[in-house]
């Protein structure tokens, strides 16, 4: 049983928080910026988001570094190709550029390809074997690879993502750093999620994941066995596999501030007027107890209701985990939440690994499998 906020709000109100909770922007995440006027943009987005044409590759030879890309090769990496020439000044800085990227990434899973048209081959091929083009070209002898990608000048840049998407074509190169940085920061189960709301027109907001975090190679989150997803009605959008929408931070603590960082966090949405709510708080506290240290339970409040009315209830009712309230609804209407009780369950690197009702026995078991599979505890 839940209560829903139809019943509480009102129609006007429900229709007020569906639109506050609908992405406005085009680009997928803040900065990334197409070159070339509307139709050609309009032709890169009938492209991006695509499964990128690995035929494009097998249509390249003259590998300067000998290592032809392929499924395999490019398999969970992210691949930044540059459209080059030897004889455009803007392609030698570009180039330079992306020599830097990789030298900085690479470790990240950051591949580098330049693609250089077959006039001017013998130049690009004499400044790779002198050292002054650091990164590896190959050629496109008949301009298939140009013609498929869509470019029209040297140099244009693109970006495969780990699930091997062409999630940005022909960005400037102002974007350049802030593209690689959100598809780096992505696994392969978020570059799908987040492409699919890329091609739905829905913004993306990247969140930095917990400082203690970064220094866990991405592949031990993408790899970790998380629970499955909750496939039943959620009464919210479904926002498994990404992170929050909206940060946490604007939110009011009732009780002490807790320290975030490291661990796996639990929203729980909820209100005193709503039973369910409240009869799931006992499992709560003694999830938190059992887990102190690794988990952080936050009963997030403000539900058609004032702050004194929660921090009497908190005050009068003590538990183990916390308690904050958000006047401005911020993340509840970001979700798109239509029923309460509604929780989500984070890993340490922010990723909501399951989410819905927490009277669900669904929920006890993907908190305790996500603190067993969490990098962040390994040994």
């Amino acid at each position: 049983m839940a209560y829903t906020t139809k019943s509480i709000l009102g129609i006007v109100g429900c229709g007020a928080l569906l639109a506050a909770g609908l992405g406005m922007g085009l680009n997928n995440g803040p900065g990334i910026l197409r070159e070339g006027n509307a139709a050609h943009v309009e032709a890169l987005r009938a492209i991006e988001t695509q499964a990128f044409d690995l035929n494009l590759f097998a249509g390249l030879d003259g590998w300067t570094l000998g290592q032809a890309l392929d499924s395999e090769a490019i398999k969970g990496k992210v691949v930044l190709i540059g459209v080059v020439a030897s004889d455009n000044p803007q392609s030698t800085m570009a180039l330079s550029g992306l020599a830097r990227l990789e030298r900085k990434n690479a470790d990240k899973g950051l591949i580098v390809l330049a693609v250089h048209p077959e006039n001017g081959w013998d130049v690009i091929n004499e400044q790779v074997n002198s050292g002054r083009v650091k990164v590896q070209v190959a050629r496109d002898v008949n301009g298939s690879f140009v013609e498929g990608v869509h470019a029209d000048n040297y140099p244009d840049l693109f970006l495969i993502d780990r699930a091997g998407q062409l999630r940005y074509a022909d960005i400037e190169n102002k974007s350049l750093k802030t593209a690689v940085s959100q598809l780096l920061s992505e696994t392969v189960e978020v570059a799908i999620s987040n492409a699919q709301d890329q091609a739905n027109g829905i913004e993306v907001v990247y969140e930095v994941a917990a400082k203690k975090a970064k220094g866990i190679p991405t592949a031990k989150y993408s790899n970790a066995d998380w629970p499955m997803k909750n496939t039943g009605k959620l009464n919210a959008k479904n926002y498994q596999g990404k992170q929050l929408p909206v940060a946490l931070g604007t939110e009011k603590w009732i009780s002490k501030k807790k320290d975030l960082e490291g661990k796996v966090i639990v929203l729980d949405f909820w209100a005193t007027w709503c039973g369910p709510c409240k009869r799931a708080s006992p499992m709560l506290d003694k999830l938190q107890k059992e887990f102190e240290g690794k988990l952080e339970v936050l009963a997030i409040g403000g539900q058609s209701e004032d702050i004194g009315k929660v921090r009497n209830y908190a005050r009068s009712h003590r538990v183990a985990y916390s308690h904050l309230f958000d006047k401005k609804q911020s993340i509840y209407r970001k979700l798109e939440i239509r029923a309460i009780p509604h929780t989500i369950v984070m890993s340490t690197d922010g990723v909501i690994r399951w989410q819905g009702n927490p009277l669900s026995p669904a929920f006890k078991e993907a908190v305790e499998q996500v603190i067993a599979q969490d990098p962040m505890f390994d040994d």
